[in-house]
């Protein structure tokens, strides 16, 4: 299990904690915090030690952050944050960004380039007519799409066996639908290119250096390209 899942969930667990108590029969979000986590293979005592500091009062919550960057060749790159200290991602973000020949964007200059959508991981096999009738039952009405894993751009682990896309307000919808289903799942929102820029090779690599250099931050969650 990669280091930055369980970091990832554990500020999720505290977030859920802060905004709804530690009892997951009551509160939701901590129920889906903690199903994400068993889909991740998070371990247990993880979670319950972040639980147990996000009754704390001295524990701050972490703040979902993004942020928007130009790479080169005029790649468009949204770094998503997740931390407890603002001004430490602030500063973290930008100086990587600038020592690695990219260039921060103001809000929404990158972003309106991707599409938001819902992403969900999941631990079966589906096929197109079980996940239709699935989202139906459950009160979908936007568009569901089925896809293969995708482990080198998105990062997806041997236990991913299928990914549904679905519309950006209706993640919880399906995540929910299949999870009463049985299917162990894990879902986040995530930004899809709505077209993709070629770069020459050198610009690629140097864009893939950048990203790697944001994702070894424990604040950055992910970054997303619009590479060709």
């Amino acid at each position: 299990m990669p280091r930055v899942q369980a970091s990832y969930m554990g500020k999720k667990v505290i977030i859920a904690v802060k905004a709804g108590g530690d009892d997951p029969d009551i509160n939701i979000a901590l129920a889906a915090a903690m199903r994400e986590a068993n889909a991740l293979n998070v371990p247990k005592d993880v979670i319950e030690r972040n639980v147990k500091k996000a009754l704390d009062p001295n524990t701050a919550a972490a703040k979902e952050l993004t942020y928007e960057a130009y790479g080169l060749g005029g790649v468009g790159l949204i770094i998503n944050v997740l931390s407890d200290n603002t001004n430490r991602a602030n500063a973290d973000v930008n100086m990587i960004v600038n020592k690695n020949g990219c260039k921060i964007a103001s809000s929404g200059s990158v972003a309106f380039n991707f599409a938001r959508k819902g992403r969900l991981t999941v631990q079966t096999e589906l096929d197109e007519e079980q996940l239709l009738d699935l989202a139906i039952e459950g009160g979908c009405e936007g568009d569901v799409a089925l896809e293969s894993p995708d482990p080198d751009g998105r990062g997806d682990g041997d236990e991913v066996k299928s990914v549904v896309l679905t519309e950006s307000t209706e993640l919880g919808l399906v995540q929910s639908a299949l999870a009463e289903a049985g299917f162990e799942c894990s879902g986040q929102l995530i930004h899809v290119p709505l077209a993709t820029v070629e770069c020459s090779e050198e610009e690629a690599e140097a864009n893939y250096a950048a990203i790697d250099k944001l994702e070894e931050n424990d604040d950055v969650t992910s970054v997303e390209h619009n590479m060709a």
